[in-house]
């Protein structure tokens, strides 16, 4: 496994010594430990046994130079624990001794010794390193808050968290109490520290190792390697695309950035997951004939499909809404498709058709994609299948020269989905409130777009009605079993409803559930016009909606 192996389980006292100094590379993310893990970590402290040893977790390290470590998992436990240490220096600063103050100091910040030819250093060095100075690096510095100049971004923001949760914590404790709580910290608080001498070994490490915090993930080792100094040569050029690349997380939300790499390892070699995602991306993306190498090309190329994915399926304003193209038919649909379906790999396909042909056509093709995905859906189609229809597009995309190509060999048969919107049990298939919503869309005048957030969907005819009601003897039971559940009786509601009223004759519940403006939704309205409830009503709704569900919504009849 690892060349040369450091491991041992040490107490804080030790871990900040002269022996450790930590740097946070740039591939890390930001520190993200909210107000929840920082009352675990001082109430786990604070209610643990003063004279037993406390596991605090292990720490993964990439050992740069002696004594000198780049930490690969363990980040936010570490930068929490300098708050902690700083808050403990700063509470017992009063006292008429003030040695524990000043040794808890030399733990945080090591002084220059002119005769020993050391230089003054942070035990961490952090890429906060500003506010990581004026609150943990400064005697002092954690007894006031930070004034508010100094919370404009989100770092500094839960520093102060972390001071205010520790501080309020410490300040309840009597003097003494303090004291004993600031040695048993530093003395029987104890950690691993697994450390290599190559970064491919300590991510092996981290792989198998569990970290209290925010894990390094696959995306953070990409991230390390494509900084690489043997790729972005010079100090600053690795801090613009680090700092790049946080921009580009926090754009599209650390989900969905993410996700956008499964996307293009699907786009870059248009095959089902073989291996691990970072492995593929080393081993068949970067540097491969016909693919980006690693480094700035990369990274540039990253930025220019982020803000692609950010148009198309998040701002959703990649159709010019000046032009003639069907833009608010896009941003409904589009917003539908993206709610509604679970799987992705078809935003792979609308990426990829967009970076190769902007605009043009893309309405054309998503209403294609859309109906692709249903069939799939509908039908049950395996992963495996899935995969080897959109790989196919994806090689053809790569292969067309005009987007009239693509649109005119893509043929897809809708009558699977059609006969899925007649089926009985319509109600309880995954795909029924996306079909529902589709009819809504369809049935909108669509003069601006629509967002159809569902509270619920209901049924017209009740599942169970009262017994010698009128819903009772005017459907049969071979009636209420062949149409209760079919897509005619359903209708869905924007807002919450009675509960109590389900069961409803159709006068009252059109009053209480249509009228009240539980729902605003146009085809679900349409049961306004019905003076009463029959199956042949039910019976041509779900015919009409069979037939006009996958209708463009640009196009209206």
């Amino acid at each position: 496994m690892a060349k040369k192996l450091e491991s041992e389980m040490i107490p804080l006292t030790k871990l900040f010594s002269q022996d450790f100094f930590f740097r946070i590379p740039e591939y890390q993310r930001p520190f993200l430990w909210d107000d929840e893990d920082f009352t675990n970590l001082i109430d786990d402290l604070d209610s643990a046994q003063r004279d037993e040893p406390y596991f605090l977790g292990t720490l993964v390290l990439h050992k740069s130079r002696d004594g000198e470590y780049d930490v690969v998992d363990g980040q936010q436990r570490l930068t929490a624990l300098c708050i902690l240490l700083a808050c403990m220096r700063d509470s017992l600063a009063t006292t008429d001794d003030n040695t524990l103050t000043l040794e808890i100091h030399e733990k945080i910040f090591q002084a220059a010794k002119k005769l020993d030819s050391i230089p003054s250093r942070n035990r961490l060095q952090v890429k906060d390193q500003a506010v990581f100075n004026a609150m943990i690096g400064t005697p002092g510095g954690t007894s006031q808050p930070l004034a508010d100049s100094e919370l404009k971004n989100a770092i500094s923001r839960r520093y102060e968290s972390a001071r205010s949760v520790f501080w309020e914590k410490l300040h309840a404790m009597r003097e003494q109490d303090r004291e004993s709580f600031a040695i048993f910290v530093t003395q029987n608080c104890t950690l691993i520290y697994v450390a290599t001498d190559t970064f491919e070994d300590a991510f092996r490490l981290f792989t198998v190792v569990n970290d209290r915090g925010k894990q390094l993930r696959r995306i953070d080792v990409l991230k390390a390697y494509n900084l690489d100094p043997s790729y972005v040569t010079t100090a600053d050029s690795r801090a613009k695309y680090a700092l790049q690349w946080e921009e580009m997380e926090n754009q599209l939300g650390e989900t969905q950035f993410e996700n956008i790499f499964s996307l293009l390892r699907l786009i870059y070699i248009k095959e089902k997951p073989q291996f691990d995602l970072h492995k593929e991306f080393e081993q068949k993306i970067l540097g491969q004939p016909k693919m980006p190498k690693p480094g700035p090309e990369f990274l540039d190329q990253l930025e220019k499909y982020v803000d692609l994915y950010d148009a198309l399926f998040v701002d959703r304003d990649y159709l010019d809404p000046a032009g003639d193209a069907p833009h608010v038919a896009y941003q409904t649909l589009m917003e539908a498709m993206v709610t509604y379906f679970s799987a992705s790999e078809w935003k792979a396909c609308v990426l990829a058709f967009a970076a190769k042909f902007d605009n043009c056509r893309l309405y054309d093709f998503v209403l294609l994609i859309e109906k692709i995905y249903l069939d799939h859906w509908v039908a049950g189609t395996r992963k495996d299948e899935r995969y080897g229809v959109y790989t196919s597009i994806l090689k053809n995309i790569d292969k067309a020269t005009t987007p009239d190509e693509i649109v005119a060999e893509i043929t897809i048969s809708t009558s699977k989905i059609e006969d899925a919107c007649r089926a009985q049990n319509f109600y309880t298939a995954s795909h029924a409130k996306y079909l529902l919503v589709r009819a809504e869309i369809v049935a909108d005048e669509l003069d601006h777009a629509r967002h159809f957030q569902v509270r619920s969907i209901e049924h017209v005819l009740p599942q169970t009605p009262k017994k010698g009601g009128r819903w009772d003897t005017a459907f049969s039971r071979s009636e209420r079993e062949e149409l209760t559940d079919s897509a005619g009786n359903l209708v869905l509601l924007s807002k919450s409803k009675n509960s109590k009223a389900s069961n409803r004759e159709f006068e009252q519940k059109k009053v209480t559930y249509l009228k009240d403006r539980v729902t605003s939704f146009p085809r679900s309205v349409q049961v306004l016009e019905y003076e009463e409830w029959t199956p042949e009503i039910i019976r041509a709704r779900t015919e009409t909606f069979s037939a006009t569900v996958l209708r463009d919504p640009h196009t209206k009849p």
